[in-house]
């Protein structure tokens, strides 16, 4: 018994799973060719949105027959409008899928975004209108007589540079700064390996210093006097 109803609860997932994959191919197939054409279906057969399904047959008869590849044979373009009309009606002759290509074109009405230089909004294109007064190419020419025979940058004597100028001098600026941190490093690196140096040379001596003095002591004087020292350190330690 639990294994046939795992098995009904699995075919009962699959044919959701594949009902969802079905729809979601009909909502890419009836926007194709509105993106290919840059027209609604609406706009294709020449009727508007809330048009019934009489008005949508009628026009779409009308222009199928008027633009039909046989009577139109010179017409350049004219097969991609004959599939084009009959791709509209196959969607909008439909119910259930008008209605989802309905709800498709308010989606992407309400996700346009246009970014009019960094400015994000989603209203109409044609309704965009982007100013900046800080922009050379934006100002309010009508000040310009104001600002004749002044420098551009506030630097007495320094007119205003063309941007390849100033993309050069920030090119030379960035490898002056390069090369210099460059010479810092190779500095501070060649002062390390100084520091370490002078360390070995002053270990070496104290270790050779300490080596001839054992050999000239001999053992047994050596011993004595490192006790002794032993002794003298550990009556201080106390």
């Amino acid at each position: 018994m639990q294994s046939k109803g795992l098995e009904r609860l699995c075919f009962g997932k699959r044919l959701i799973l594949g009902s969802l994959c079905w729809h979601r191919y009909l909502a890419a197939r009836m926007l194709s060719s509105s993106r290919a054409s840059t027209k609604t279906h609406y706009e294709v057969l020449g009727v508007k949105d809330d048009c019934t399904p009489t008005e949508i047959k009628d026009s779409f008869i009308r222009l199928s027959k008027e633009m039909h590849p046989d009577k139109n044979p010179d017409r350049p373009g004219v097969h991609e409008d004959f599939v084009l009309i009959n791709e509209a009606y196959s969607v909008l002759s439909k119910p259930h899928e008008r209605r989802m290509y309905d709800a498709q074109l308010v989606y992407q009405e309400h996700t346009k975004t246009y970014y009019p230089s960094g400015v994000v909004t989603n209203a109409p294109r044609e309704r965009v209108v982007f100013h900046d007064d800080s922009l050379w190419e934006s100002r309010d020419r009508s000040e310009d007589k104001k600002y004749e025979g002044r420098s551009y940058y506030g630097i007495k004597g320094v007119r205003r540079l063309p941007n390849s100028y100033i993309a050069f001098g920030a090119f030379i600026f960035a490898l002056l700064g390069g090369i210099l941190h460059f010479y810092i490093a190779m500095k501070g690196s060649q002062f390390a390996i100084s520091q370490l140096d002078e360390r070995d040379r002053i270990a070496s001596r104290t270790y050779k210093a300490v080596r001839e003095r054992a050999l000239r002591n001999g053992n047994e004087l050596q011993k004595a006097l490192l006790l002794e020292k032993y002794e003298a350190d550990s009556q201080k330690n106390k």
